[in-house]
């Protein structure tokens, strides 16, 4: 009966729910930095039912070259076909960063570092230090003081923006997971390949990456440097022993060329990453203390919190008694690792209740910063 009960109040939010945000949101922002001779402006997609989910904190992707719009519409639209909101749902926000093509300011000015090994001809080049500060003490600033976000990343960039990024990790672990598609490690006489080659992944973080080539080769006028650059990095990293904890893909598509083996690429990698990110990967052994409270006008009895950990009693679903602090509301404090993941029953798995002010499924506290929890019931 309470079950019943649950899910007609569910469907009557869902009818009357007439201001609800059920699609996905575009917004811009402009910056204005000393840095550049222009203002930058950079997209922000929020995932549908942001607003009324507040009780959740959401992973942030970081798309690059997103002066091919595209690039970012493709990514968030890959994103939401292949999730199901009323499954075990990880949203995402995405954040697109342009880069000009101007005659006065390209994007490989934003890519690529002074060179160390050779001369360029062009002045195309040299503020990529200026870049990585704006997006370290610009937009990831802004990003995570007004959206709720997890404290997790993932970076996207294709061609130089991919050599970028994965320079972005050798040198500062700038992002968490990485996906790199089609990245030019030949460039300043294989720098970026001995870069990334250098990073000590035996003691670094979990980590994804995914990496993919085309049919970029000298055959396809990509110069004779291109292929040897791609293959040294692959068969290094393949034959490597690295920890379990760090996963690195490596994928070629000969049937595609340099633009449309982005495109196939993300098809295939973004729904695996988001299955990826749907487990639990402790960052490390630390407790972080949390508070969770539960108000449920409808509940009888006992209600209890399970989850991915002994705190929480591992998804027993007659898991750790909740304190009962009003007529309606339960809490609890715990000391546990974080990702903590949760649900709340009454003894079974056939009496769970589900927030309506959280996403579906899982529900999940990232970020020690954000572990106070208010869930309401419908």
């Amino acid at each position: 009966m309470k079950r019943l009960f649950q899910s007609v109040l569910m469907m009557l939010l869902i009818v009357s729910g007439v201001t609800a945000q059920e699609t996905m949101r575009v917004e811009t922002k402009t910056f204005h930095n000393p840095d550049f001779p222009f203002d930058r402006e950079i997209f922000i997609c929020t995932p549908k039912y942001y607003d009324e989910h507040n009780q959740s904190e959401v992973d942030v992707i970081y798309v690059f070259d997103s002066q091919m719009r595209s690039h970012f519409g493709f990514t968030y639209s890959i994103l939401e076909a292949h999730q199901m909101p009323d499954e075990d749902f990880m949203p995402f926000i995405v954040v697109g960063i342009p880069s000009p093509n101007t005659e006065e300011y390209c994007r490989t000015n934003d890519f690529l570092p002074v060179p160390t090994n050779v001369k360029y001809e062009s002045n195309y080049y040299g503020n990529y230090e200026n870049f990585k500060k704006f997006l370290r003490e610009d937009v990831m600033p802004y990003i995570n003081s007004n959206y709720r976000t997890s404290g997790h990343t993932l970076a996207i960039g294709h061609s130089l923006s991919a050599s970028f990024i994965l320079n972005a990790l050798s040198s500062e672990e700038m992002f968490d997971d990485y996906i790199a598609l089609s990245p030019n490690f030949m460039e300043d006489n294989n720098k970026f390949a001995e870069n990334f080659l250098n990073y000590d992944f035996a003691n670094s973080e979990p980590r994804f990456l995914f990496l993919t080539m085309s049919n970029e080769s000298d055959e396809t006028g990509w110069g004779p440097e291109w292929r040897p650059a791609w293959d040294l990095v692959k068969t290094t990293i393949e034959s490597a022993e690295l920890p379990e904890k760090i996963k690195i893909f490596f994928k070629e598509y000969p049937e595609h060329n340099h633009m449309s083996g982005y495109t196939q690429s993300l098809m295939d990698i973004l729904p695996l990453y988001a299955m990826y990110r749907h487990g639990t990967h402790f960052r490390n052994s630390e407790k972080y203390p949390v508070h969770i409270e539960l108000e449920c006008p409808w509940a009888e009895g006992d209600v209890f919190i399970t989850g991915n950990q002994a705190e929480v009693a591992t998804w027993n679903p007659q898991g750790v008694k909740m304190n009962k602090v009003g007529d309606n509301t339960y809490s609890i404090d715990l000391n546990v690792q974080l990702p903590l993941e949760i649900k709340f029953t009454q003894g079974s798995w056939d009496n769970q209740i589900i927030p309506r002010n959280a996403y579906p499924g899982n529900l999940r506290i990232f970020n020690p910063e954000k572990s106070v929890k208010h869930y309401v019931a419908p």
